[in-house]
């Protein structure tokens, strides 16, 4: 099976209402995505903004913001709304801020910031908070931040809160744990390649570890992906232009390159996640000029297991089902051929059911494969679930679980004996099958008769069921364990029976499933 690979594919007939760079985007309600401000070279900032429909694959006009805005800082609100913030025009550097409202298509001033930014970064915070970091103003390169507060659409300065590094032209990021990245950007005298971690917790930054960016990129793109990685592409650095990508994993804190380079050079664009997990990247500038067109990311098919974690389970019995669900989070279609069960321990698990083989996944569709798990001694086990699909690297589900031995409660006091009954007894029916010639309007025929015996024993009884493991229990509490087989129901004591009523369960396996059958006997 051929791997799907990321790839940029343009967008065709999605040419934005007008050529830009240094817009703003940000993601709104419904998917649909606003590009803001940024000029296209005519002596002129713009002060228009434009909406793209993932619907339709089209742009179209919208309101204009109040003041022109070159290089502004832009991030989505938990509304859906859309937060514009400083930026550039010919009045100098701006510390105003605004919101676009796409049920109104208007724009309406919001509280101002402690400090004018142009080529700031920017990003949503847990709890509808959005992060604006460095950028430059009169001073330079500034490595200060604050937070806006939708709620009274004011800001707030940080304090504390300053970047290991001035950055300009830098991109930001949310991640799947609350924090932010911001990479790359400018410090005044050299293009930087490497990043830091905002911490909304502490309020603080510190820096990825590790080697940074494959490349030092200024005023390159950035978006989340739905599988908690980032995407940055483009850019520019002492070298020129740039159409290359690379990947952000924070569970590891390192930067890898994407295969494929952008369909154009891009640098000073912008870009937003869409609904169906591609990443619409639009406008910019290159080697011949201003950029009306767009383009799309769409990364490679790629699952999020959840579940296969079974817990303590008691050793030789079999546990309840657990559910696998396999999730694909790529923009690409998932296409599942088959499922394998590997590991040290792979013998006590078991894969009871599989609705994943022969499936093929759309972005964020799931499937489902259940497995139990059956412990052999005490101690914690694991196995592998293997997918055999077009993800490019190969993809494993761990399956776990701990062995622990049969527990009982401690045995109370002795009370005193009372009179002895009469002996229990045991009624046992035995039928059998006899054939008897009647005849019917003068056609004769063979029918079937049951003709049963009953008899009082002791001991062990006999009786005919499959192969099944048994158990005798009262209020939840397991009194005797043993096994049906041969037509011979065998119980072993583990507890002092007496007198009351217990559940017999009989468990046998049937077609790749358990049956369970309970059974209420009582003791005398």
């Amino acid at each position: 099976m051929a791997a799907s690979s990321p790839f940029f594919t343009s967008l065709g007939i999605g040419q934005m209402t007008v050529a830009r760079e240094w817009a703003a985007a940000a993601t709104l309600s419904g998917g649909q995505v606003l590009v803001a401000g940024g000029d296209n070279g005519n002596g002129s900032y713009l002060q228009s903004a434009e909406v793209y429909n993932p619907a339709t694959g089209t742009f179209s006009a919208a309101g204009s913001m109040t003041v022109p805005r070159d290089e502004p800082a832009a991030a989505p609100l938990p509304d859906g709304q859309a937060l514009i913030a400083g930026g550039e025009n010919s009045n100098g550097y701006l510390q105003t801020a605004e919101v676009y409202d796409v049920a109104t298509n208007t724009f309406s001033a919001v509280g101002q910031m402690g400090t004018p930014r142009v080529g700031a970064a920017a990003a949503p915070l847990p709890g509808g908070d959005v992060l604006i970091a460095g950028g430059a103003n009169a001073g330079g390169p500034q490595p200060n931040a604050e937070i806006y507060d939708p709620t009274n659409g004011s800001f707030s300065s940080l304090g504390i809160g300053t970047m290991a590094i001035q950055r300009v032209g830098a991109v930001a990021a949310p991640l799947p744990n609350g924090q932010v990245l911001i990479a790359g950007g400018y410090d005044g005298s050299s293009y930087l390649s490497s990043a830091e971690i905002y911490d909304p917790v502490s309020k603080t930054f510190s820096p990825v570890a590790g080697l940074g960016m494959t490349t030092a990129r200024e005023y390159a793109v950035a978006a989340p992906l739905p599988d908690g990685q980032v995407l940055i592409a483009g850019g520019e650095n002492g070298n020129g232009q740039l159409s290359s990508a690379e990947i952000y994993d924070p569970t590891t804190q390192t930067f890898s390159p994407v295969s494929a380079p952008m369909t154009a050079v891009r640098t000073r664009a912008a870009a937003a996640l869409l609904p169906d997990g591609q990443v619409l990247i639009a406008s910019g500038l290159n080697s011949t000029g201003y950029l009306q067109s767009a383009e799309v990311y769409e990364p490679a098919a790629e699952t999020q297991p959840a579940g296969g974690a079974f817990g303590d389970q008691t050793v030789g019995e079999l546990s309840a089902s657990q559910t696998i669900v396999v999730r694909n989070l790529g923009a690409q279609v998932l296409t599942i051929s088959g499922t394998s069960l590997f590991g040290t321990n792979a013998k006590d698990f078991k894969i009871t059911s599989d609705a994943c083989s022969g499936r093929s996944l759309w972005f964020e569709q799931a499937c489902d494969v259940t497995a139990t798990f059956t412990p052999s001694f005490s101690g914690a086990e694991s196995a592998l679930i293997t997918l055999t699909d077009n993800e490019p690297s190969l993809t494993t589900i761990v399956l776990s679980g701990t062995g622990v031995p049969t527990v009982y409660g401690p045995t109370g006091p002795q009370g005193p004996a009372g009179p002895a009954g009469r002996p229990g007894k045991v009624r046992l029916v035995k039928c059998r099958t006899i054939y008897k010639t009647i005849t019917v309007n003068g056609h004769t025929k063979k029918v079937a008769r049951e003709r049963c015996t009953t008899k009082l024993v002791s001991g062990k009884v006999t009786f005919t069921t499959k192969l099944a493991r048994a158990r005798l229990t009262r209020a939840g509490v397991t009194y005797a364990t043993g096994t049906s087989r041969h037509a011979r129901l065998v119980l072993y004591s583990r507890r002092k029976l007496r007198a009351g009523s217990y559940t017999l369960i009989l468990r046998r396996h049937r077609h790749h499933r358990w049956i369970t059958r309970r059974e209420r006997i009582v003791i005398a």
